[in-house]
């Protein structure tokens, strides 16, 4: 237990990956993009990458979508459109 330990230092350069987007120099946070450009893509309003996932057909909703391409909102089902059942009396 008397050995000793050394920390031993690489000439190895450290690269800082950069924001996938493209004139954005900023550092890489997740998913390739920087904090800003990760905040847009995980609210669907990057333009031009690949969305988080597919939103609602129907024009100006951007909720996550469910079947027929559509949200529970607009599908008619869920408690978005009231669809609970009447409670008994």
């Amino acid at each position: 237990m008397a050995e000793a330990t050394e920390k031993t230092t690489e000439a190895s350069e450290v690269v800082e990956k950069k924001c996938s987007v493209e004139s954005c120099k900023r550092p890489y946070r997740a998913k390739g993009y920087c904090v800003t450009h990760y905040k847009l893509w995980r609210r669907g309003e990057l333009e031009g990458h690949k969305a988080r996932y597919k939103l609602c057909s129907k024009e100006a909703c951007k909720k996550a979508a469910g079947r027929y391409g559509l949200c529970d909102e607009h599908r008619g089902t869920g408690a978005a459109a009231g669809g609970e059942a009447p409670a008994a009396t």
